[in-house]
């Protein structure tokens, strides 16, 4: 094989791992952290590699099901086409391999954890094929498909609180705050997405929550929202003494009004990286210098991949230029 062909094939390998969407899978899998965070940084084991693992081929199952379900639809969209793996007949076989082999996985290594954690993953797959799947197809039920998103992040929290905690629940305000927070945004991050096709699901004839409310009623509930996560989550970090905190989410806040506003989707992804920083500072007490190093290490990294998301997504291109697009019309 030549080095040629090998970096290609390399790179149509990655091509396929974004439009899998696998990313995602690695951040949703990030919030089973929080049980390591809420523990005060005890209970890391094999064991629990290995229900980070589950949980994050659970969370790979639910994205790939999505598409499997959705290609007839993304298959008259060229940018969705090109995304979904099940609308070419070249990688059809590996979507089905993927689809089917993480089911089998999410299900075989939460079995190995305990019989809890194997309870709550089954039930996370059934929702993602709830989510997706006819008749139920809860993505196209009014209000339905945003409640999902509270139960597929409610899951895997769920997940990580009962490793570590076991049903004893007791919960503190520091949770509560900080599942506000990460509710609020997985709301608004799935209000957006929907927002941003709201043409392209028109035509599909999608039912969601967005095409019943109209593009305009949507955007001013997600506005609103947006508006109560910020100041939500900058009253947490005041009462909490988050500096660190506010400043980023202060930044992420200003990227709003000096990037292209075609933008607007890419720069509300940002959230993830601050949403882990809460938790990074106001456990640092407990950090060890070790674990001071390799959190910061961590921190780093993460300013780095923003640098990239930005140049990526060309975040602040022909910002003087551009000019807002009219609203859809209703029908």
């Amino acid at each position: 094989m030549s080095d040629s062909h090998f970096v290609s094939r390399i790179r149509s390998v990655i091509r396929i791992m974004i439009e899998l969407r696998l990313g995602y899978a690695v951040v949703s899998t990030g919030l089973i952290l929080l049980g390591y965070f809420w523990n005060k940084l005890e209970g890391f084991s094999m064991e629990y590699i290995v229900l980070v693992v589950s949980i994050f081929f659970a969370n790979v199952f639910m994205f790939v099901v999505n598409d499997y379900y959705d290609a007839p639809h993304d298959s008259f969209d060229s940018v969705k086409r090109t995304r979904n793996v099940f609308c070419s007949h070249e990688t059809v076989n590996l979507g089905k391999t993927i689809l089917y082999s993480s089911l089998l996985l999410s299900l075989a290594l939460s079995a190995v954890v305990s019989l809890p954690i194997f309870v709550i993953v089954i039930l996370f797959d059934a929702l993602a094929y709830a989510y997706s799947a006819p008749p139920i197809k809860l993505r196209n039920r009014l209000y339905w498909d945003w409640i999902f998103v509270i139960f597929w992040k409610g899951l895997i929290i769920a997940a990580s609180y009962v490793y570590f905690f076991g049903t004893d629940l007791a919960p503190t305000p520091f949770m509560y705050g900080t599942l506000t927070i990460i509710l609020l945004s997985s709301i608004i991050n799935q209000m957006d997405n929907q927002i941003r096709d709201f043409k392209v699901d028109k035509v599909n004839n999608s039912g969601h929550s967005v095409q019943r409310l109209g593009h305009e009623t949507s955007s001013l509930v997600k506005s609103a929202l947006l508006t109560l996560f910020f100041a939500f989550s900058l009253a947490f970090g005041y009462f909490l003494s988050l500096y660190v905190t506010m400043a980023v989410i202060v930044l992420n806040i200003s990227l709003y009004y000096i990037v292209n506003p075609r933008k607007y989707t890419t720069v509300l992804e940002l959230t993830n990286v601050w949403v882990v920083l809460i938790f990074l500072e106001y456990f640092k007490s407990y950090f060890s210098f070790e674990q001071q190093l390799i959190f910061s290490l961590w921190v780093v990294a993460m300013g780095v991949l923003v640098v990239i998301h930005a140049k990526r997504y060309h975040l602040f291109e022909d910002r003087r230029t551009f000019q807002l697009r009219s609203m859809p019309e209703e029908t």
